[in-house]
């Protein structure tokens, strides 16, 4: 499944309330599993219920101190040990939550717990209080138990085509352009960057896949640092400072936006007044 259609999955289940206790995200490099994990549990948390961005429960979540919402961390680079998950997240969810309707627990890197972290997590996964949701992010499911997987959804992060197959050259750095500069762009250079693209015929598939790419390499940038995650690793400098200037909250917002602008577009709403609204996202 592609990013999209995991969040669009992610967003039925909330819907219907038949929630799992327990989903895997595995993705090979975890960039886009950490972007997912952040957007899932600031949905979960919303006071909308739809991730909206502006409500107090997501502006907490975009800030990284929403008490109900948990990132399992470990001192060992390469293991997390059973105390840690003992004190961050068994000892921890038997206590109902402090604001939202659900206590989420995040666990990147999950393939590194040891055998005894993975048993004393199982012992919560076979009875977990009904507001309790674990997020599993790993590069190798594999490397979990048995048992654990069967207790969770597992959500398998399919790898998306290369940059260079999204535009053609020319196409594509019109685009990037836009993106790099979205932060200084006045209304007026908007409209004419948009009725550039719409001149050029860019088609929105391709464009709002380049556009997601290049959000992504943000939330990338800004929840690890890691530049080797990077999809677009030459535009590692605009992605940085987009990073550095937006939230995590506004950055799920372009991200989405994104998702509309192709909506709007293939609907054949008014392609440039699409491309308008996500600039605008992006230099909020």
């Amino acid at each position: 499944m592609n990013s999209k259609e995991i969040r669009e999955y992610l967003g039925r289940v909330q819907e219907s309330g038949m929630l799992s206790h327990a989903y895997i995200l595995e993705e090979e490099n975890g960039q886009e599993a950490e972007a997912l994990a952040s957007w899932f549990a600031a949905r979960l948390e919303c006071e909308t219920g739809s991730g909206c961005g502006a409500c107090e429960a997501c502006r907490a979540c975009s800030q990284g101190n929403h008490p109900d919402v948990r990132r399992v961390f470990h001192e060992k680079p390469d293991s997390i040990g059973v105390e840690e998950i003992r004190e961050q997240l068994v000892d921890d969810m038997p206590i109902r939550p402090y604001w939202g309707p659900y206590k989420v627990y995040w666990i990147p890197e999950a393939e590194k717990l040891t055998v005894q972290a993975q048993n004393a997590l199982l012992k919560t996964l076979e009875e977990p209080p009904s507001y309790g949701v674990i997020l599993l992010l790993t590069a190798n499911a594999d490397k979990l138990l048995p048992t654990i997987r069967s207790r969770g959804i597992l959500l398998k992060l399919t790898e998306e085509e290369r940059p260079e197959d999204l535009l053609p050259p020319e196409d594509r750095e019109l685009a990037l352009s836009l993106l790099r500069q979205a932060g200084q762009l006045t209304v007026t250079q908007m409209a004419d960057g948009a009725k550039a693209l719409r001149e050029r015929r860019v088609p929105a598939a391709g464009l709002a896949a380049l556009v997601r790419m290049y959000l992504r390499d943000a939330m990338a940038l800004k929840a690890t640092g890691r530049a080797e995650l990077l999809r677009l690793p030459e535009e590692q400098a605009g992605s940085r400072e987009l990073a550095e200037r937006l939230s995590f909250g506004r950055l799920r917002q372009a991200f989405e936006e994104a998702d509309r602008m192709e909506s709007r577009m293939l609907s054949n709403v008014n392609y440039e007044l699409a491309v308008e609204l996500l600039l605008m996202a992006m230099k909020a």
